[in-house]
């Protein structure tokens, strides 16, 4: 029987991120697509190193999945499936076992573009159409959803500097935090396109990052705090389609009224809107984006007494104007479908990271940006083993857990690839 050291002398050949499969996540991130972003990013190393940027890019993700696992355990858990680096000692005996100071540098030298390039080619958007997979559909456009979150992360002078933190009367409080603003299908929750910030950073600026990532067979869905004159006009110049929330005190004048009970209107153009307002321009006349309003209100189904409550009033605005080909009464399920990217946010935040307290491990704003990428493409890499589960079996990918299907990755991170060095010869 070969001994260790002659099953990888021939590394010049077949090098260790070959040999490493890192199991389900290389199908949302195969190796030949990570080793074209490394190249864009001009990240390969100059010579050959253990720790390869290949491997140094599933190791960040791995480093999310086992986020309560220290760097070289991390390490461990990823080549402990490998048949022929098992164990401890044999992975010792041939160099395989790097320290955590050597696994930091890696990552240093690695640096965040990397990571957002690897997330970026998933960003392509399903391909199932609306007669195979209706419930991600509005009408025949692709229901997308805009939100925001925060991310604690470790209180360094370097990571304070670069992202703030949250503050009160008498100054910062708590840890600082990097803001994450995505938009993500409603129908399979797989990211379309994220964004990262400091705290200082508003929502709606990261968001604008975001918008030439629409398309005209999109419809995309946000709270109030992405409606502006300037987002829906950004929006409306990719051919997508808008339905947001309306703040209180928003100016809609009725232009129109149609036969459903929603009414045409339009969103100032902020600058016009200025100007005339001081000359005792009427609302109505003021130029802008035209919108259609839709107002309704939710019942709770009625108790045994017959007693039900009626929520708050609703009042969204969307560039979709024919009453006709968009009914009023399908608008309440499709703002509904909004809070999916919740639901996303919370599978980030609870079942990946542990818990909205929990502060990811980096000490330095690179290596912050780094790891927020690795989460990101970890819950990609677990949405698109979800779809692909989902398509199979002709289900909605609603039915399928995100922790049965985290856990699934979890158990098979370290499966051996197509060939290792037993089989080379």
């Amino acid at each position: 029987m070969a001994r260790v050291e002659e099953r990888v002398a021939e590394e010049s050949r077949v090098r260790l991120p070959d040999l490493v499969g890192v199991g389900v996540l290389t199908a949302a991130f195969p190796p030949e697509v990570v080793d074209l972003v490394v190249e864009r990013w001009d990240a390969r190393e100059q010579r050959s190193r253990l720790l390869p940027a290949r491997l140094v890019v599933y190791y960040v993700i791995a480093c999310v999945l086992f986020m309560d696992s220290a760097y070289v355990e991390v390490w461990n858990r990823l080549l402990s499936g490998l048949s022929w680096a098992g164990r401890y000692r044999t992975r010792r005996e041939v160099g395989m076992q790097p320290t955590a100071a050597a696994l930091t540098k890696a990552r240093g030298r690695l640096g965040p573009e990397v990571l957002e390039g690897v997330l970026e080619t998933s960003f392509g958007g399903s391909v199932v159409g609306p007669e195979q997979a209706p419930w991600g559909y509005f009408h025949g456009l692709r229901k997308v959803a805009v939100d925001g979150f925060c991310l604690n992360v470790a209180r360094t002078p370097e990571n304070v500097a670069a992202f703030g933190s949250p503050s009160n009367g008498q100054g910062p409080v708590g840890y600082p935090q990097v803001r994450v603003v995505a938009l993500a299908e409603t129908g399979t929750r797989c990211l379309r396109g994220v964004a990262l910030g400091g705290l200082g950073e508003g929502e709606q600026p990261l968001a604008r990052t975001l918008w030439p990532l629409l398309g005209s067979t999109d419809v995309v869905v946000g709270d109030r705090n992405f409606l502006s004159y300037e987002d829906l006009g950004a929006i409306a110049a990719t051919g997508a389609h808008a339905v947001f929330r309306v703040k209180a005190g928003v100016d809609l004048p009725v232009l129109r009224r149609l036969a459903d009970g929603s009414w045409i209107s339009r969103i100032a153009d902020p600058v016009a809107a200025r100007r005339l307002r001081r000359r005792k321009v009427p609302a109505a006349e003021i130029p802008g984006i035209e919108v259609r309003v839709i107002e309704y209100t939710v019942e709770t189904e009625p108790d045994q007494h017959g007693e039900y409550e009626v929520s708050e009033l609703f009042c969204l605005v969307t560039t979709l104007l024919d009453e006709r080909a968009y009914p009023l009464g399908d608008f309440p399920d499709l703002y509904r479908d909004r809070w999916r990217i919740e639901t996303a946010i919370g599978e980030v935040e609870t079942r990946l990271r542990g818990g909205a307290d929990v502060v990811l491990r980096s000490r330095k704003p690179d290596l912050v940006r780094q790891e927020v990428y690795g989460l990101l493409c970890l819950y990609q890499a677990i949405r698109h083993l979800i779809v692909a589960g989902a398509e199979q079996a002709g289900l909605d990918p609603d039915r399928i857990s995100f922790t049965r299907a985290r856990d699934a990755v979890a158990r098979h991170v370290s499966d051996d690839a197509a060939f290792s060095p037993r089989t080379t010869g």
